[in-house]
């Protein structure tokens, strides 16, 4: 039907009347007319697509959300998320250079769920680093901080429970006083938006420890025999 509108339309335009065939319009601008009417079905057909597509994809959506008002609250018990957090049992002092003392700390961070297994969890992360034999204001060692796509790269997954993160903290001020260290960990889970922590003491080899404990214990008076040894 629009074909034959479109028919009479032009022949109208070019003006043919009975017995005779008077052209009112040049053949460049019929040409012109005819490719905007192509034009013009081609995105008729192209819209009609579009709209059909985005009615799919709107009913998948509601179907999504449907879905998720059915589970209700609880949707949360059906996913693997962080409910706790724990430092690996290597965390503690990492020598990096070779040389007498260490460098620095290495912490071993393992996020758990509530079935108590290791995940990676995207979040972020602070460290801060307390030699508690210091005076209340200088105890404080170090702090270190790893936002979001830091930290997921710091990622390492393994057998035997050795899926964790690794984060290095080198000394910022130089070796602490004292080999006593606390380690405090606050883990920001993105997920639910909690906030976790975690703390362990750790014993760090300090430069020229070795040949301290050696002169000490030269200089200690020997103890007296037993009876057992003079025997």
């Amino acid at each position: 039907m629009r074909t034959s509108l479109w028919a009479l339309t032009l022949l109208s335009l070019l003006g043919v009347a009975v017995g005779g065939c008077q052209p009112m319009v040049a053949k460049d601008k019929f040409d012109k007319l005819d490719q905007q009417w192509l034009d013009s079905q081609q995105q008729n057909r192209d819209l009609t697509r579009r709209t059909k597509e985005l009615e799919e994809t709107i009913g998948r959506q509601n179907q999504q959300i449907t879905e998720l008002q059915n589970l209700g609250p609880k949707r949360l018990d059906k996913l693997f998320y962080v409910t706790g957090l724990e430092l690996g049992r290597r965390s503690g002092g990492l020598d990096t250079d070779g040389k007498d003392g260490d460098d620095g700390v290495m912490v071993y961070l393992q996020p758990v769920d509530r079935d108590g297994h290791v995940i990676k969890a995207a979040g972020e992360a602070t460290i801060q680093l307390y030699d508690l034999a210091n005076k209340p204001d200088e105890n404080m060692i170090g702090e270190y901080r790893w936002p979001l796509d830091e930290l997921g790269k710091r990622w390492a997954g393994g057998f035997l429970g050795s899926s964790q993160f690794s984060l290095m903290c080198p000394w910022l001020h130089g070796p602490p006083a004292h080999d006593q260290l606390t380690i405090r960990v606050t883990f920001i889970d993105y997920l639910t938006g909690k906030t976790f922590t975690a703390q362990k003491v750790v014993t760090v080899h300090l430069p020229g420890a070795a040949q301290s404990a050696q002169g000490a214990a030269a200089t200690q008076p020997a103890l007296a025999p037993t009876s057992q040894e003079a025997n």
